[in-house]
């Protein structure tokens, strides 16, 4: 039996009462080296919030006691919930509601134990004000322990009273303003002056009747210029927009252009007449639709991803990185990538012109729009041109070509590669371009209606986005709206998704699935609550047909926006999880 079991078995048993560190030693009989490496488990085990640590130092199974570990999450009041720990890939649990005076010395998002509190609450009196009681029923607790810190950097602006410096931090969700030494003792260069934006290392915060205390540790700049404010997003969310040397090297290992040799084996699709339809400012391409005729009045179409796998092979230093990153994270105007620039960009992007390796599900559709068969394969393509959203829906919806053809592409500073201007095309390819686009948007369009006819829910909206200039500022904003080029390349991802999903669970064969759990109906009755302020009146939402006539009435509502967003609120997040249990949204078994 290793150490570790050892120490739980000790700790489970039913006679254990809790001890400390130099009981657990003397009763386990535990040698020097023994000892040491049980101080470092059961450390661990607090911090993960298996254990708690309790009055004396003694040691205790933190469930036992009543008390739950898990993520604190602020609100602007002061007043948190806690969302307890569970394993990877499983449902949320119920939130649990802590009150603003039973949050110790905890801050956003920091790993904290609580204790459940099971008397109902005294009221609570803010500036004379009676602030509404926790509902009947609704568990609430006390944090006990500070776990582990989310961060112990804070971003915001640098303020003085006349006695003392202080941070007023950007996060409304960190409601404490953090005391710090005069920072002209700190000899930083250039100087902090009041009112910029710096960043404040936090010292040990152990008093919740004291202010915290911390030390200003790098001055980001003028607070609301572009530069200080990017910088303040890379410190809060700790993304880097470099790569590390080793990454870098590996990279550079990679040829920027498919060899011959890489082509063997794969379905040599460069012949079928491929496009990407994309975001005006999208910086990498990494899906193209295909479309090709065939006999019988068939159409096949290919819904092309671009093969990442073929280039990052597990436990590479390229893949270690993108692993620690998760995602590409998009700023205004900016990309932070998983990948570096010569994947991201290069040879793993579906540019225009450039042969690239591909994974593909072929469809291919009958004169009705009926599905006739469908088939994957690893391939490589070569897409003839790179769309916006703009140009596509103006092949849908203009006939006169000249017209079309004026729609351009933004500047190259705020997007990827362009691509030829369309103007610079032959008629001929504008016109194939047109009926191909056309064509797929009459199959996209006959898919879309009948998945909403069994029930799965428009959750589209307009999308605000701000456009800068050259040197990082606001240039202008646009409302883009979910046009039927959008819903277009929607419609075929997720078919190709469903396909997928489909042949794996027929093939018996592990994979992860995006589930969209099932709303709680508390959340629902709130909606219910609120839209009834407006005078929108509701079925019992947790019936699909009352929700899809609740969002008919929303569209044509004055305050429709704000309803949806509402809405939106009460469902929940959609997630990735290793096993197929549905998506609420969609209103899909997988």
């Amino acid at each position: 039996m290793n150490l570790k079991n050892k120490l739980l078995n000790h700790l489970d048993n039913p006679k254990y009462t809790p001890s400390t560190f130099d009981e657990i030693k003397l009763s386990l009989r535990l040698a020097k080296q023994e000892a040491k490496d049980a101080k470092l488990i059961l450390t661990q085990l607090v911090e993960d919030g298996f254990l708690a640590l309790i009055k004396n130092g003694r040691y205790v199974i933190a469930q036992e006691a009543d008390l739950i570990s898990g993520i604190i999450k602020f609100k602007p009041s002061g007043n948190a919930i806690l969302i307890p720990d569970h394993p990877l890939g499983t449902p949320e649990p119920e939130p649990i509601t802590i009150l603003s005076k039973d949050t110790d010395v905890a801050l956003h998002c920091d790993h904290v134990l609580i204790r459940v509190i099971k008397e109902r609450p005294k009221p609570i009196y803010r500036k004379g004000k009676r602030l509404p009681p926790i509902e009947p029923g609704e568990i609430h607790g006390k944090v006990i322990q500070v776990l582990r810190r989310h961060t112990t950097n804070i971003i915001g602006t640098l303020q003085k009273t006349r006695d003392y410096y202080f941070l007023l931090p950007d996060d409304p969700k960190i409601t404490q303003d953090i005391i710090i030494a005069d920072p002209n003792e700190r000899k930083l260069s250039p100087p902090p002056k009041l009112g910029q934006k710096v960043v404040v290392e936090l010292k040990d915060w152990v008093h919740p009747h004291l202010s915290p205390e911390g030390i200003l540790i790098e001055v980001l700049g003028e607070t609301h210029t572009a530069l200080a404010e990017y910088k303040a997003i890379l410190h809060k969310y700790d993304l880097s927009p470099d790569f590390s040397d080793r990454v870098k090297i590996e990279a550079d290992q990679i040829n920027p252009k498919v060899q011959p040799k890489e082509i063997s084996g794969r379905l040599d699709c460069r012949n079928l007449f491929t496009f990407t339809i994309d975001p005006d400012d999208a910086q990498d391409f990494d899906d193209a639709i295909s479309i090709e005729e065939l006999p019988n009045n068939h159409t096949r179409v290919g819904i092309h991803i671009a093969d990442v796998s073929y280039y990052v092979h597990p436990n590479t230093e390229i893949d270690k990185e993108a692993q620690k990153r998760g995602n590409s994270t998009y700023l205004i105007g900016t990309v932070i990538p998983m990948l570096p620039f010569k994947l991201s960009n290069g040879i793993c992007s579906l540019v225009e012109d450039e042969d690239r390796l591909t994974k593909t599900v072929f469809v291919t559709f009958n004169n009705k729009g009926t599905i006739t068969e469908t088939f994957f394969a690893n391939t490589v393509i070569r897409s003839n041109k790179r769309l916006t959203y703009h140009q596509a829906y103006a092949f849908i919806v203009e006939d006169d070509l000249a017209k079309v053809s004026q729609v351009t592409p933004p500047p190259s500073y705020e997007t990827g590669a362009t691509g030829r201007p369309l103007k610079d095309f032959s008629q001929d390819i504008l016109k194939k371009l047109q009926s191909s686009i056309r064509k797929l948007w009459l199959f996209a369009s006959a898919i879309r209606k009948h998945r909403m006819q069994k029930g799965s829910l428009d959750l589209d909206m307009p999308e605000v986005r701000i456009f800068v200039d050259e040197q990082g500022y606001a240039d202008h904003i646009e409302t883009i709206v979910y046009d039927e080029s959008h819903q277009l390349i929607e419609e075929y991802m997720l078919l190709a998704n469903q396909i997928v999903a489909k042949s794996l669970l027929e093939a018996n064969m592990p994979f992860i699935s995006r589930v969209h759990d099932k709303p709680n109906p508390e959340s629902l009755n709130e909606l219910r609550e609120f839209l009834y302020t407006f005078d929108i009146q509701t079925g019992d939402l947790t019936h699909r047909s009352n929700v899809i006539k609740l969002l008919n009435k929303i569209k044509t509502h004055p305050q429709g926006y704000t309803l949806k967003i509402q809405f939106l609120r009460s469902l929940k997040q959609a997630c990735y999880r290793a096993s197929s249990d549905g998506h609420y949204g969609l209103n899909m078994e997988h």
